[in-house]
């Protein structure tokens, strides 16, 4: 087998393998990503930045809260419908998918049970 060949296919699957991961390392710097399911027990409208907590649970007889940051980056969804954080009620279910980062816990997704 020609050499340049070799060192071409070489290349380019080194290429293919960092394509691959690039959404994960880039992923990565940016924080850890959770996604929970749960009831609403509280959406902070007077606060700024507005905050979700939703509590989720564990096992029948534990529970997880989790506490996130709503930014304009959120991105807030009833079924396929944008929706703003006001329409969310207390009592709601709702799947929240958040980033864990150095400044705290930050809401990427919330999507509302249609």
């Amino acid at each position: 087998m020609d050499t340049r060949i070799y060192y071409q296919a070489l290349v380019g699957t080194a290429i293919a393998i960092w394509l691959s991961i690039l959404p994960w390392a880039v992923e990565a710097g940016s924080g850890r990503v959770y996604k929970v399911q749960g009831i609403v027990v509280a959406v902070t409208l007077n606060q700024t930045p507005p905050l979700i907590v939703v509590k989720t649970p564990l096992t029948p007889k534990n529970h997880m809260t989790v506490g996130a940051t709503v930014t304009p980056q959120t991105k807030i969804v009833r079924g396929q419908k944008k929706v703003a954080l006001q329409t969310i009620k207390v009592g709601e279910t709702v799947w929240l998918t958040y980033v864990k980062a150095e400044g705290g816990l930050f809401a990427r997704i919330i999507q509302v049970k249609a």
